[in-house]
């Protein structure tokens, strides 16, 4: 008995399995089970998850809307809100489970997009910027809201492919004579002239929308108007012929107070914020990480810290 034992404790064998033995005692007692893992076949459902579900569900957040609309459903509704987080989270672990989010792409992306939205929240949460703060970023970026000038005017049109008597330009100048002796006003246009096939009435228009519409020269031209609401001018020729104006209002370009501009460039203001915490915070992540590219060429001035290995 005694040499039967003394095989055993020289067998490599047993030795294997008695420091694997302790190795498993070791890490037991370092690692005990915790409680997420023993309850890991337990679906627990509260409010809390509940209103987060419908939330997701609706593609809306807005938590006091939906708080709302979780105390206005009746017990069978709640059963069946319950019924379906279940089914979808269920589903989800037995996913996790099977390893089915590795190697696939679409999770990857939306695990990425996911630390995107935290980042972006962080940064929204501590933005609070003061006045002064935006002014300075009001000024620093005065080009981006200055308003382009517009013209109000409304025209006549004279077709040059129609058949006038000594041609479309003299017929142009004749009928402004007449509008203008008869006290034709901006809404009598219409009343006059050959059909034009686009607008006849144009309010508030830039002078990038008129030279698209009639022509660089047109807009060129009618910029060098005086407005009335009383007098026709012209005649502007265009691509398609004569036009007679009357120009009622001519707004150069100007650039609004930040009190009229407020909420606009504190969304501005807040949109580059995130972007430029969002780009230095993923830096400080790629930061904690040695990257190596096997078998590429490397840009040698690029500054992503990758190393090519061959």
């Amino acid at each position: 008995m005694i040499a039967r034992i003394k095989r055993l404790l020289g067998d490599p064998l047993i030795h294997f399995l008695a420091v694997g033995g302790l190795l498993f005692a070791v890490f037991y007692v370092l690692h005990p089970p915790s409680e997420s893992a023993a309850d890991a076949n337990t679906i627990v459902v509260d409010r809390s998850k509940l209103l987060t579900f419908m939330q997701y569900q609706s593609a809306a957040f807005d938590p006091n809307y939906f708080d709302r609309e979780f105390n206005a459903l009746s017990p069978q509704e709640k059963q069946a809100l319950v019924d379906k987080y279940v089914r979808e989270e269920a589903l989800y672990r037995e996913a996790n489970a099977l390893g089915l989010k590795e190697g696939d792409y679409v999770i990857h992306r939306r695990m990425v997009q996911k630390m995107l939205y935290l980042i972006d929240d962080t940064a929204s949460e501590a933005f609070s910027p003061s006045d002064g703060q935006l002014q300075k970023y009001f000024d620093a970026h005065r080009d981006n809201y200055l308003v382009a000038p517009s013209l109000t005017f409304t025209h006549v049109f004279i077709d040059k492919e129609a058949r006038h008597p000594g041609g479309a330009e003299k017929a142009a100048e004749k009928l402004k004579a007449e509008l203008q002796a008869k006290g034709a006003t901006f809404d009598d246009a219409p009343n006059y002239g050959d059909r034009y096939p686009y607008g006849q009435n144009y309010v508030k228009m830039t002078p990038d929308y008129i030279a698209n519409q009639l022509g660089p020269g047109f807009a060129k031209a009618l910029m060098a108007l005086k407005p009335s609401d009383h007098k026709w001018q012209g005649p502007i020729e265009s691509q398609f012929g004569y036009h007679i104006v009357m120009l009622t209002e001519h707004k150069p370009a100007h650039l609004p107070t930040l009190a009229d501009l407020h909420d606009e460039v504190k969304n501005d203001m807040l949109r580059d914020t995130v972007d430029a915490y969002q780009k230095n915070a993923v830096q400080d992540l790629i930061a904690h990480y040695k990257v190596k590219v096997e078998g590429l060429p490397l840009d040698a001035t690029a500054k992503t810290g990758a190393q090519a290995v061959k």
